[in-house]
């Protein structure tokens, strides 16, 4: 799962490895949760059917999966192997044959120019250490009159839950900086500034909120602590003995501060439009 960490040339998220790491949970946990945002995605992209439409940065294939049934191909790309092979076993699964999956940078696009009604990047492209190279490429592939739509988080502050245990883990890890910095794409006004400096017109931004409800903080630490990419780096990092010290005192300092009912997690999000 993103989060808001600054995406740089040393940020570990702009590097297939915690990628690779949380692609098993990533499939199980996140998807399902993401799904809502890709239909909105596919909505505002209006592309029309039979199209060949392109997903960037595609991950397990959330967008790519839903996208082929009204496509005529679709070209999904992604740095992470893994993320790719387990694209790759889902559509064999479900028995869709109009995906073309590769590995990829997604900062210089395998593709000729404007060959897509529609592209895409759901949560991958903020990630990327050149951003803007990521903008142009999705402008140069598409054809005139297509539109792209990027989707970027808001400020993790703005997310109770996350912001929850953003506080825990800055007070026991200090130094770790997790969760501090500017958030990719994060601010509106630099949103829709990039994707009109990288060529794009009828600029739109949309704001877009979907809800997930755990039955108590110990479920929330569960689901985040095995999809989110920096938490599962992390424990690769810190190794079991000491992962798990401190995930005993991460949990006591949520339960203490979250109670024991449900937990309410309201992802906010930017959907970026712009037609080529």
């Amino acid at each position: 799962m993103s989060t808001n960490a600054q995406a740089s040339p040393q940020s570990p998220l702009a590097t297939p490895l915690p990628w690779d790491l949380v692609s098993t949970a990533y499939e199980e946990l996140v998807v399902p949760k993401f799904e809502a945002y890709a239909r909105d995605a596919l909505r505002l992209a209006a592309a029309p059917a039979g199209s060949r439409l392109l997903d960037v940065a595609c991950g397990p294939g959330t967008l790519a999966l839903l996208a082929a049934g009204d496509a005529a191909q679709v070209d999904a790309l992604d740095f992470s192997v893994d993320m790719v092979g387990r694209l790759k076993t889902r559509a064999a699964r479900n028995g869709i044959g109009n995906i073309i999956a590769v590995v990829g940078d997604g900062q210089a696009l395998p593709y000729d120019d404007g060959v897509f009604a529609a592209a895409f990047s759901m949560f991958g492209l903020i990630f990327f250490p050149d951003r803007a190279a990521g903008f142009r490429e999705l402008c140069r592939v598409l054809r005139p009159g297509g539109r792209a739509v990027v989707s970027s988080w808001q400020p993790m502050e703005k997310v109770f839950a996350f912001n929850l245990l953003m506080t825990a883990l800055g007070e026991l890890m200090p130094g770790l900086g997790f969760g501090k910095g500017k958030a990719p794409l994060g601010d509106g006004d630099e949103f829709r500034a990039e994707l009109g400096a990288a060529g794009f017109s009828a600029v739109e931004l949309h704001e877009v909120t979907h809800a997930h409800e755990f039955t108590d903080v110990d479920a929330f630490w569960a689901d985040t602590s095995r999809s989110m990419a920096p938490l599962v780096l992390l424990r690769s990092r810190v190794g079991e003995p000491g992962w798990l010290e401190l995930e005993q005192q991460l949990l006591a300092r949520l339960r203490e501060r979250a109670g024991s009912g449900p937990v309410l997690l309201e992802m906010r999000a930017w959907l970026g439009v712009g037609t080529r």
